[in-house]
């Protein structure tokens, strides 16, 4: 009778798996369009702004996020480490995470049926570039308002991905509100659009670069905008491909900034914080 009363618990939430199916044969197939556990229409119970932002490099893919928070995540793993990939909303395997349940002695994560296992997820599993300088190419990313951080159920679940992460080689991160909310996140939306350059701007862009460093060095006390005019004219461009420039220099990082300050072009370099790196 127990045997039969551990099958019955085993029982796993039809939609879920075949959501999960799909999920997981895109991840593992790289002929396949990545699919995420849970879309932003799947999913009812998030209180957050749900949204769909472009991939980083993949025009033709949308980003599922289920939150702001998870917005800014994304926004602030991309800026602060090479990433060769994003998987948004990676589900794990029940196989793996029944028996990191039972050593952990928590429950296992439900369906909308409470009889009928669910799957645990990962907001992100990011795929870094390969460096020697870390112990593991992968990280997961858990994405929290800071009031639920310390919430029993919340805990537990960080725990069962934490351990998850451990058993497979990948550094397991929590992000909070209070971490990702504020003028870096916002500004870093405003440049992202820039991430990138079209090949006929390419060609006019070390040059725009160097005319900037020009001006950054003896025109710091001027305001941002007379200086991206400048550099403009020089280059023999518009002021609107020298703002573009401006904003993909500082998302690639070639220009620095102080992050804690709002990017007004009416401000001077120094007021900025701005230099090359």
């Amino acid at each position: 009778m127990s045997h039969m009363k551990n099958k019955k618990t085993l029982i796993i939430d039809e939609e879920q798996q075949r959501r999960y199916e799909k999920h997981r044969e895109s991840f593992l197939n790289p002929n396949l369009p990545y699919q995420p556990f849970i879309k932003t229409m799947n999913f009812t119970r998030s209180s957050g702004t749900r949204s769909k932002f472009p991939h980083f490099r993949d025009s033709g893919r949308l980003i599922h996020l289920m939150s702001y928070n998870e917005l800014c995540a994304y926004l602030t793993v991309l800026h602060n480490h090479e990433v060769e990939e994003v998987y948004e909303q990676f589900a794990l395997p029940i196989e793996d995470t029944l028996p990191i349940c039972d050593e952990l002695g928590i429950n296992h994560p439900y369906g909308k049926n409470r009889g009928r296992l669910g799957y645990e997820s990962f907001d992100f599993l990011i795929k870094l570039t390969p460096s020697e300088e870390r112990n593991t190419d992968w990280m997961a990313i858990a994405v929290k308002p800071t009031k639920e951080l310390f919430k029993p159920r919340v805990q537990e679940r960080f725990a069962l991905q934490e351990s998850y992460a451990m058993l497979n080689d990948i550094q397991f991160v929590v992000l909070d509100s209070d971490q990702l909310r504020g003028i870096k996140s916002e500004t870093l939306e405003l440049i992202y659009r820039n991430r990138t350059l079209e090949p006929f701007a390419e060609t006019f862009y070390e040059d725009w670069l160097n005319t900037l460093r020009g001006e950054l060095l003896f025109n710091a006390h001027e305001r941002m905008q007379k200086l991206l005019k400048n550099a403009a004219s020089a280059n023999g461009i518009t002021i609107e491909l020298s703002q573009d420039f401006f904003r993909h220099a500082l998302w690639s990082k070639h220009i620095g900034m102080n992050w804690e300050m709002r990017l007004r072009m009416e401000q001077s370099p120094q007021r900025l914080g701005v230099f090359v790196l």
